[in-house]
């Protein structure tokens, strides 16, 4: 009897030993999870601001635009008169709206994804490809985060055209992973399309938060249409730079892309024709913004300092060299820091830093 106990205890032992995960203090699995669920909707990179850029962009230029609208018509008995601050809190709000809704987005995109990541390099370390979150602890994640941006938008827009602030953006950002799959490949429907969308509505949503109790939904979204076109083709041009970086593993895994239209031979080509829709699109943009011709200040900040940036771009983007896309990924995040400036600037420049009216 002895023997048989001294023998249970030892296997009992050795099975314990050979538990890690188990025998790991609480503390240490809480923290290695939640690091996780912080990499899962990226917030350990430059990634989701992306997503908040056209928000804060269309936010700051709407109270631009209600200063220089008005600036003839101070005596109308139906102006309204917020201050500079007003819009700057309104246009952090929407950042920080975005910001949570981005992360959610790349959550739900790595779980619809997961057996896609695994099988492309750059992307086989994250979190649920590797196994390290499960898929219910994702999605409750997922959940906690777009709630979150949903509460601040109900706040940012005084629960006024909350839902189609927020639907249509929800529905482009469900289909987008789904756009990577054959289906859409068939119908030459690129996955590109629906994430030029989900980052260009925010424009949208930027305008609301200004105007969107001075004006109806319609003039809304048509004040801000030239500026979500514009970031329509910037997300289609980044993109297709970027996610260029993995076309041998999107190969393998059959991944839907819009590069694959080019291919290598003429990538460059495409990559620089879509530069070019940027470029043109900014123009047309600040064309019809702001008066005849547009603000000069954007004309330099804007349209100049992209053109430029994009020209250098293009000549250290190599259709030899697919890691060369992952550069221009970054330089175009820079530069939407640089525009959230430049359209600060332009507020302060229409508002002389104290009140607009609309």
């Amino acid at each position: 009897m002895t023997t048989t106990m001294t023998m249970a205890n030892a296997n009992a032992k050795t099975f314990n030993n050979s538990l890690p995960d188990a025998a790991a203090p609480q503390k240490h699995s809480r923290a290695q999870l939640a690091k996780d669920l912080l990499i899962l909707s990226r917030f350990n990179r430059y990634n989701p601001f992306l997503a908040t850029f056209s928000g804060v962009w269309a936010t700051l230029l709407a109270g631009a635009s209600q200063c220089d609208g008005n600036n003839n018509n101070n005596n109308d008995p139906r102006s309204t008169t917020t201050t500079t601050t007003h819009v700057f809190q309104q246009a952090l709000l929407v950042f920080i709206s975005g910001y949570l809704f981005c992360g959610a987005g790349m959550v739900w995109n790595d779980w619809v994804d997961v057996k896609i990541d695994q099988q492309v390099a750059r992307t086989n370390k994250r979190p649920l490809a590797a196994g390290r979150v499960t898929s219910l602890q994702a999605l409750i994640w997922m959940m906690a985060q777009y709630a979150a941006s949903w509460v601040i938008m109900v706040y940012t827009l005084e629960n006024k055209n909350v839902l189609e602030a927020m639907i249509p953006v929800t529905i482009s950002t469900i289909l987008y992973p789904y756009g990577k799959r054959s289906f859409f490949k068939a119908i030459y429907f690129y996955p590109q399309y629906f994430l030029g969308f989900t980052l260009g509505w925010p424009s949208v949503i930027g305008w609301l938060a200004i105007k969107g109790h001075t004006q109806s939904l319609q003039a809304n979204i048509a004040e801000s249409s030239a500026l979500a076109v514009t970031v329509f083709a910037w997300t289609l041009y980044l993109n297709t730079a970027y996610s260029y970086q993995d076309i041998e593993g999107d190969r393998k895994a059959r991944v839907n892309s819009i590069y694959f239209l080019a291919g290598p031979a003429y990538i460059h080509y495409f990559v620089g024709f879509l530069a070019g829709l940027v470029v043109f699109a900014i123009a047309v943009q600040l064309m019809g913004s702001q008066g005849q011709g547009g603000s000069q200040w954007l004309w330099g900040s804007w349209f100049c300092v992209w053109g430029w940036s994009f020209a250098g771009q293009l000549l250290r983007f190599s259709s030899g060299d697919p890691a060369s896309g992952g550069g221009l990924h970054k330089e175009n995040f820079a530069l939407g820091v640089w525009t959230v400036v430049a359209c600060a600037v332009e507020l302060v420049l229409k508002c002389g830093g104290s009140k607009c009216q609309a």
